[in-house]
């Protein structure tokens, strides 16, 4: 049987709150990536977050592992995460991507809620 994970925040005594959803959990992984390719504490900023960015980009590699998520999805998520914005039909973006981008999400929605790392 799997061991859960449970998160301390050592450097101060602030809870955790989760993110709302994947879209938001993966927007700021990829902030924190782009920003010097650090990985954040979840503790870092103003306010405290469950993991750190390393763990979500580990539960979108289980999915590829998986099969479920493809170069498509990867190719996707990336463009828009670096961007920092979703991609949507109404301003522009091709609907494949949009498609793509909700199923990638929402396939990472269940693994980070399962790790609480989303609400």
């Amino acid at each position: 049987m799997k061991k859960k994970q449970f998160y301390q925040n050592l450097v101060d005594n602030r809870e955790y709150i989760p993110f709302e959803n994947s879209e938001e959990a993966w927007l700021w992984c990829c902030l924190c990536e782009s920003l010097g390719n650090q990985r954040a504490k979840g503790s870092s900023g103003r306010i405290a977050r469950p993991c750190e960015s390393s763990d979500i980009i580990l539960s979108v590699k289980k999915l590829v592992q998986a099969g479920q998520l493809n170069q498509n999805h990867l190719k996707v998520l990336s463009k828009y995460g670096l961007l920092q914005i979703p991609p949507h039909e109404n301003f522009g973006q091709p609907p494949r991507e949009c498609s793509l981008w909700r199923e990638g999400l929402k396939l990472l929605e269940n693994i980070l809620r399962l790790k609480g790392i989303v609400a």
